[in-house]
């Protein structure tokens, strides 16, 4: 395909959760395919907040783009939250500035649309982008939807979802289904790099000792790493494992783990890989290799496994709105691939006893192609919609 010159201003914007920045990552990589000057074009706008508990932390969004080349943006971000707590004024007093911070740089880049991914941080953008008359596309990632995207949805030309379970939060006349924009890396082997070097040992020196791979998600989750760590002992008996922890520089759950890695003996301490984090340039093949994936069931996460068809035991974070986590594993239980441990029932014992089973149940299985449910051209159904040419 020859590459065209993109003609129209975009602001892009998505943030909060690994999730919807991987989104817009995507979307990324499918106009970089079609135009030769994206960058030239194209803002993003993300949130200012880091992690809770961290100070001076940089948002996920930010720590995405650094590097790329594309002009990023920060917004005062604010929450919407359901419970009271000496936070809620200040973080509701946040989403005005962040309103007005929005509303000053849409008016100074003067874009022909905006693309929301969602996340806490897309509220402003949207309002904003509403008072400037400017066109709003939205894309849903989960099966049940989370407040600023029933928002935004009010005032969007075009809305796009990756389940059909969403359809009913939105209005059908402006609502397509187009399953969720995936990352081409995680069809993708690759080699170099530390973990891969890792990796590469797992599978010739203990080719008969099944790979975990357990992630929290971008940040990653202190009960997951914890847990891990408790039961490492008996997991590293039949198990290699590749933890991917996050980065949180209060509870520094890397160090910790890293430092019990060293205390254990030779031949297991090769069965024992940790990371802060799992890069787009390993990912494919990451979950090539891996056997089993453990983790949470973020929608993106959700649509990875079902389109790669990988077994996995799912732990949903039951607080997120609408309990969406749950929801969204339940698409791959219904399908045969998700074994759901509920977090309330998590336990070394529990743990270990669901990996049990769920290994035990997937011996002289294959899983190799994916499920047809989970289309794999969800970028360009999108890019194609916003006629940009």
């Amino acid at each position: 395909m020859q590459k065209q010159q993109l003609n129209k201003k975009i602001v892009l914007t998505g943030g909060g959760s690994g999730g919807h920045i991987s989104v817009a990552i995507s979307l990324l990589a499918e106009l970089e395919k079609r135009y030769d000057n994206v960058k030239d074009k194209l803002l993003y706008i993300g949130g200012d907040l880091g992690m809770e508990g961290e100070k001076n932390a940089r948002s996920m969004e930010e720590k995405r783009l650094e590097g790329t080349g594309y002009a990023f943006s920060k917004i005062r971000a604010g929450k919407f939250q359901r419970v009271l707590t000496p936070s809620t004024i200040p973080l509701l007093f946040r989403t005005i500035l962040g309103f007005s911070d929005a509303y000053n740089y849409l008016k100074q880049f003067k874009p022909d649309l905006v693309i929301s991914t969602g996340g806490f941080v897309t509220v402003p953008v949207s309002l904003a982008a509403s008072l400037l008359k400017i066109p709003l596309y939205l894309h849903e990632q989960t099966a049940a939807v989370g407040l600023s995207n029933r928002i935004a949805s009010k005032i969007a030309k075009k809305i796009f979802v990756t389940f059909p379970q969403s359809l009913k939060y939105f209005p059908p006349n402006k609502t397509k289904i187009v399953g969720n924009p995936i990352r081409e890396s995680i069809f993708k082997e690759n080699q170099g790099t530390e973990l891969l070097n890792a990796l590469k040992i797992m599978k010739k020196e203990n080719e008969n000792l099944p790979i975990l791979y357990v992630s929290g998600g971008g940040q990653g989750s202190h009960l997951l790493n914890i847990i891990v760590r408790d039961a490492l002992v008996h997991l590293l008996d039949r198990y290699q494992i590749i933890l991917q922890t996050g980065d949180n520089q209060t509870l520094k759950d890397y160090e910790v783990l890293e430092n019990d890695r060293k205390k254990l003996p030779k031949e297991k301490q090769s069965r024992f890989f940790i990371t802060k984090f799992v890069t787009d340039f390993e990912i494919g093949s990451v979950f090539k290799h891996c056997n089993l994936f453990i983790g949470r069931s973020g929608a993106n996460t959700v649509y990875e496994l079902g389109v790669l068809g990988k077994p996995c035991i799912l732990i949903p974070i039951p607080w997120v709105t609408h309990n969406e986590q749950y929801k969204n594993a339940r698409i791959l239980e219904e399908i045969g691939l998700a074994t759901i441990l509920p977090e309330g029932q998590l336990s070394r014992e529990s743990l270990l006893q669901t990996l049990q089973a769920k290994m035990n149940s997937l011996k002289g299985t294959t899983y190799s192609n994916g499920d047809k449910r989970f289309s794999v051209d969800a970028s360009s159904q999108i890019i194609d919609s916003l006629e940009l040419s």
